[in-house]
């Protein structure tokens, strides 16, 4: 009885960790933006965004972190007052036998001035999603 029950438990574990394991995917460190080629990188445990110029933006979140994809994972951009936004993300799952995340996702938009990132978004779900608001409710217009 108690192989069993060890049976269940680990089968229970393993389809639990698959179903976030699909939501949050691997995330994507590198994309281009604008034409141009961004990464992210860890910068002692702080997740760092490397910019065309190969000047760095740490950004406030830890890593690991990825950008947000579109459909065609491609990087999403949003578009806002003609300002190209974009965003980094990370999940934490939760602990079992919850099968949700606690997400950070943090909007960078491109001024004439350069890259400005916003305040972080906290959501409770696993890996990169949300709506415009989400890349633009982080500015002040």
């Amino acid at each position: 009885m108690n192989k069993l029950l060890l049976a269940l438990c680990l089968t229970t574990s393993l389809i639990s960790l698959s179903a976030c394991a699909e939501h949050a995917g691997s995330p994507s460190t590198r994309a281009v933006f604008m034409g141009q080629q961004i990464s992210l990188i860890d910068d002692q445990g702080q997740c760092t965004l490397v910019k065309p110029d190969q000047s760095h933006l740490k950004l406030d979140m830890e890593w690991p972190c990825g950008f947000s994809l579109d459909k065609q994972q491609k990087l999403r951009v949003e578009v806002f007052n003609k300002t190209p936004i974009f965003a980094v993300w990370r999940s934490d799952h939760m602990p079992a036998p919850g099968r949700d995340c606690l997400s950070k996702m943090q909007a960078i938009r491109q001024m004439p001035e350069g890259f400005q990132a916003g305040t972080v978004s906290l959501y409770a779900a696993c890996g990169s999603g949300g709506d415009q608001k989400m890349y633009v409710a982080p500015f002040t217009w």
